[in-house]
């Protein structure tokens, strides 16, 4: 591998880091992944896009943690917005919980997006995703969590006009 592909994926080390931490909320587990991930780039000697395919390493690595070593993921709920938001403390501790049970490919763009703060541009770019398929996969998420708080609210007999359950970039 070139120095020049090296120093590369240094300067990406924190983008797979985020992407790898947004997966398993473990500091340890994720510098482990992010490592190996690296190392393996590295050692390749056919990889002609060190950035892309440590990326997908980083993400392989990751689940392969959650899938064989049974691993307990320890989910990192954020502090519940306040009132402004429009949402009471139990809706809004169901949609984080919701927002858990998404696919992997949508909960990390959320996560990335509503926990980090990253602009979807920044997300595009890290996760070496087009644009259209990231604002496609915001607007499936977004769809799911209004079907999920739907049913919720007819769960516990608390139904909510349609507006409450508008969820736009600023409500998660």
């Amino acid at each position: 591998m070139r120095e020049s592909d090296k120093q590369m994926l240094a300067n990406h080390y924190l983008d797979f880091y985020r992407i790898a931490f947004s997966i398993l909320h473990n500091k340890a587990d994720v510098e482990d992944a992010v490592q190996d991930a690296l190392v393996e780039t590295m050692a390749n000697p056919f990889v002609v896009n060190p950035v892309n395919y440590c990326t997908r390493v980083v993400k392989n690595n990751c689940f392969k943690l959650l899938k064989n070593e049974n691993y307990i993921l320890m989910e990192q709920l954020p502090d519940v917005p306040d009132s402004s938001t429009g949402l009471d403390e139990e809706r809004m501790q169901a949609l984080w919980g919701y927002k858990n049970m998404l696919p992997e490919r949508i909960r990390i763009v959320f996560d990335l997006y509503y926990e980090q703060g990253y602009s979807r541009h920044k997300i595009a770019e890290m996760t070496n995703t087009s644009m259209p398929t990231i604002k496609k996969l915001f607007h499936k998420g977004h769809e799911r969590l209004k079907k999920m708080m739907k049913e919720h609210d007819n769960k516990t007999n608390n139904p909510k006009t349609p507006s409450d359950h508008t969820i736009n970039d600023k409500t998660i």
